[in-house]
């Protein structure tokens, strides 16, 4: 998709197959709108008149070209552009672009920044975002494949010269988090039978060789071994396929020792429940249980395009949960990297089992933040639903700044506690902890076992089994929350 934003204040000059324009529900039209009825005798004006162009949010009317203007025009409604802001526009931005789809239009000039320009720079930011969205398809296994949407290029006209740098800089941010998201959804869809921790390491390789700016490191069984990572590697024993954790490192900083802040996602490249077997309903979708990894993938990717002036380390943490002979076994216990006794209520808790040692690792980097996402718990979609990732930590600062990126980015999260109380139900009776610590509270439980190996430094964890992605008809991945953590680390 080509996006440009150009300073002009005719829109019907414009050289494009279709003009795009927002109507607005007052008793004023913008000069954009005035243009076009002057163009075409007033005909615009009696249509808003009548209500033939409707007025009401993301409501759209098409019209053909006629003798005066050879472009198609498309109304659509915006409500009042005093109240406009990104919600609204987020309702317009997806009836127009399925109105465009279904036209199979293919390129198009929009006044939708001069509309409000109090909120265009969100707005721009988003706009590449949302399009990716409704036009992403993964079709890479269909022998048939999906029609490719028509839109190409969208120019996004304004009236303020001086606003085009900061538009056009918000405009490009939004088109890479829009590609990480992307990244993150290919990545996440690919079946079990492909994706596997090698492949995540290659994947992660791949971007090494893409961005000089990135240096990948890929461990595998024996490395893992040696640093006495046993309840990693412990999740992975019934599988045939190694598990491998890849470390993605950026240093944009001009203190290359400056500290980083580190990300590390769950990889559970397929998650059978091992012994404790899940029910067959639903388990095609465990696929997605290193949505975690993919998020990390997506954000490390923006990174190098971004070019921040930090440091960020983004570890992958890929391993495979299966049923055999060699299983980890509910019972046995486990000794941690950190020295931390486990005692293995539930082998399908496992994922807080490869995060305990990943966090543990990530102590070598003395980081300013750490920040873990993973498809920890049902519980979290029970609390939440689809809606929110559910934050938790040991910095109430770092949570703060998650919620504010998140709700900055349009990717809604929400805080749940942490209390001592919790950390009574993860007591063990022959262990330090057990890995499972029963129905009630089972989001803060799990957060409370992985606190434990968080106390050297600031962390926050992102429970994404809600959030990471759909099921049913429209299964897929949502790539969340790559864009809330991409928003923080701009904040930063």
């Amino acid at each position: 998709m080509d996006f440009q934003i150009k300073n002009s204040a005719i829109i019907t000059k414009q050289k494009t197959e279709c003009l795009v324009v927002s109507i607005d529900s007052g008793k004023k039209q913008s000069d954009f709108v005035k243009d076009i009825d002057k163009s075409t005798n007033g005909l615009v004006s009696q249509l808003i008149k009548s209500g033939d162009i409707s007025c009401e949010l993301g409501k759209t009317t098409l019209l053909y070209s006629n003798n005066n203007l050879k472009q198609k025009l498309l109304f659509v409604g915006c409500g009042k552009a005093k109240t406009f802001g990104s919600v609204q526009a987020k309702t317009v931005i997806k009836a127009v672009i399925k109105e465009l789809l279904a036209k199979k239009v293919k390129n198009i000039a929009w006044d939708l920044l001069a509309f409000n320009e109090v909120t265009s720079l969100e707005i721009a930011k988003q706009l590449p975002q949302i399009i990716s969205d409704i036009t992403y398809r993964f079709d890479d296994f269909k022998t048939t494949k999906d029609p490719v949407p028509s839109l190409t290029k969208v120019t996004l006209l304004i009236h303020d010269k001086e606003a085009l740098s900061a538009l056009t800089d918000h405009l490009l941010q939004g088109q890479i988090i829009a590609n990480a998201i992307t990244a993150t959804k290919t990545i996440a869809n690919m079946p079990p039978n492909i994706c596997n921790a090698k492949y995540l390491a290659e994947q992660g390789k791949q971007l090494g060789k893409l961005h000089s700016s990135l240096k990948v490191t890929c461990l595998g069984e024996s490395e893992l071994a040696k640093l006495n990572m046993n309840a990693y590697l412990a999740v992975g024993r019934g599988s045939q396929n190694e598990s491998i954790m890849t470390i993605i490192e950026y240093n944009g900083a001009k203190d290359k020792k400056a500290q980083p802040y580190v990300l590390v996602g769950k990889g559970l490249t397929f998650d059978s429940g091992g012994i404790s077997i899940k029910p067959s309903a639903g388990m095609d979708e465990m696929k997605y249980d290193m949505c975690g990894a993919a998020t990390v993938y997506g954000v490390m990717q923006a990174m190098a395009e971004l070019k921040l002036p930090i440091n960020v380390v983004g570890v992958m943490a890929g391993c495979e949960n299966m049923p055999d002979g060699n299983s980890y076994r509910p019972g046995d216990i486990l000794t941690t990297m950190s020295g931390t006794t486990v005692e293995v209520i539930n082998t399908d808790a496992e994922g807080r089992l490869v995060l305990c040692d990943a966090l543990t690792y990530v102590e070598r980097y003395n980081p300013k933040t750490v920040i873990d996402i993973a498809t920890l718990t049902g519980a979290c979609i029970v609390a939440l639903g689809h809606h929110y990732t559910g934050v938790m930590g040991n910095n109430d600062k770092l949570i703060a700044q998650l919620i504010s990126s998140s709700n900055k980015a349009g990717d809604k999260a929400w805080v749940l506690p942490i209390d001592s109380e919790f950390q009574e139900q993860i007591k063990s009776t022959c262990a330090d902890i057990v890995n499972a610590g029963g129905r009630d509270g089972g989001t803060i439980t799990a957060a409370c076992f992985l606190s434990r190996f968080t106390e050297k430094y600031q962390w926050a964890h992102l429970d994404i089994a809600g959030t990471a992605w759909r099921s049913g008809g429209k299964k897929g991945a949502t790539g969340r929350p790559v864009a809330m953590l991409i928003q923080y680390l701009l904040d930063q």
